[in-house]
């Protein structure tokens, strides 16, 4: 009997107590507040986790964020409200000689909002066919709980790895990524690391880049009767997005990737005047753009020229306006993820494709649009990262967020095959 055919019998076997287990996450509140800065109830979540990885043997580390040791992390988030927040790291100690393996996940969920608007209680953990519906089911604690039992599938299996298995159950990914930071910072390094961000089973190998920029543009004010004798702040702001948007054509035209959209620059807020009689004397911009990786670059390369496009591009719309060349806007940086990427012919990829070919009909290799911890762990953590896990990323941050339970149910054979041909077994 293959371990392919043992491995789907031993989940029909499991099916109801898997599903119950996921069930139990989802009606636990993980919720952020205000993004981390006000705190979160993640601690709920990681209780449940805490308790299985221990009766699975793991090893148990349990430690909160701390400001000061993160700080030097670009994009750190810092003055988030960390006491009560921990986060939990189990390690399953290999017996030699095999490759090491982190699977990272963050508990933490954004605030359901207007619960009568929800078809079941967010924190019901309701069935319904084939759904289990309910609060992070997809984002993210369908691939947290399939990581989790696929060790227990391990376990079960009587399965000694030769490699060290890894699950980091980490907080605040929503307020920025503060969690996967501080398990870096605290030593947490692999031969290889998944993040389990929904993928709907697709294999990503690279995300954007991201920067948030704040634009102040100072005008003059003046009733509108009169307005050629003011300077309007908006318009003087709407020269440097037009500015912006040009630069964002350009790279549209010339930077490709054959796993990601084309760089964008959005500008999501735009706040400016008192009332419609008086010429605006102050405007502010946030932008968020979002760059490609570059294979051929350093992280900090590929940012600083990215960086150093904006600020040129800037200067020169302030350059050819006499009002703006004497009173210079305030531009800053206020947010900001690098982007990431693992080669396609990396081992960590082709294993991970070969075990996908081996349980799926049909293997999709993609990028990521948007970003996620993978950019922390392979950054600066030193560990080659792949992201899969299961859920449509369209159900994020979404009422009603549902997860199929079949493929809830799929990835925890990927997760157990791919543990066993990557970590190595004594069996």
């Amino acid at each position: 009997m293959t371990m392919e055919i043992d491995c789907k019998s031993l989940i029909n076997e499991n099916r109801d107590s898997f599903i119950d287990f996921l069930s139990q996450m989802i009606q636990a509140d993980t919720q952020v507040l205000d993004q981390g800065i006000g705190g979160g109830n993640e601690n709920n979540g990681q209780k449940i986790v805490k308790q299985k990885l221990s009766e699975l043997n793991f090893l148990i580390d349990e430690f909160e964020v701390d400001d000061e040791k993160i700080r030097k992390f670009p994009g750190a988030n810092l003055g988030h409200k960390n006491v009560a927040r921990p986060n939990i790291v189990g390690r399953l100690k290999g017996t030699g000689g095999g490759k090491s393996l982190i699977l990272n996940g963050h508990i933490d969920t954004m605030p359901y909002g207007n619960k009568a608007q929800w078809k079941y209680d967010p924190l019901s953990g309701m069935i319904n066919k084939n759904e289990i519906y309910g609060l992070g089911a997809t984002d993210m604690k369908g691939s947290l709980a399939a990581m989790i039992l696929a060790a227990e599938m391990i376990r079960k299996f009587d399965i000694k790895l030769k490699g060290d298995l890894i699950i980091q159950s980490v907080v605040d990914e929503e307020g920025g990524g503060n969690g996967t930071m501080a398990c870096v910072e605290r030593g947490y390094s692999a031969d290889g690391a998944i993040v389990g961000e929904p993928t709907q089973l697709h294999l990503q190998t690279a995300h954007m880049g991201f920067l948030f920029h704040e634009i102040t543009v100072i005008g003059k004010s003046l009733h509108s009767s009169q307005l050629w004798e003011g300077v309007n702040a908006i318009d003087k702001s709407l020269k440097i997005y037009q500015a912006l948007k040009e630069l964002e054509r350009n790279w549209l035209m010339t930077r490709k990737h054959p796993l990601l959209p084309g760089p964008t620059i959005n500008l999501g807020v735009i706040e400016g005047g008192v009332a419609g009689s008086v010429v605006p004397n102050l405007c502010t911009m946030k932008t968020c753009l979002h760059f490609h990786p570059e294979l051929n670059e350093s992280k900090e390369t590929t940012r600083d020229r990215v960086v150093d496009e904006v600020a040129r591009t800037i200067e020169l719309a302030v350059e050819s306006d006499p009002w703006l060349k004497i009173n210079q806007p305030k531009v800053s940086i206020y947010q900001e993820g690098f982007a990431f990427e693992t080669p396609l012919d990396h081992p960590l990829v082709q294993k991970m494709k070969h075990t996908l070919d081996d349980v799926l009909e049909n293997t999709i290799i993609e990028g990521m649009p948007a970003g996620c911890d993978a950019r922390t762990l392979a950054s600066f953590g030193n560990t080659p990262t792949i992201i899969l896990g299961c859920g449509n990323p369209q159900q994020c941050h979404c009422i009603d967020e549902a997860l199929p339970i079949d493929e809830f149910l799929k990835l925890i054979e990927i997760y157990v095959q791919f543990i066993i041909t990557w970590c190595g077994t004594d069996r």
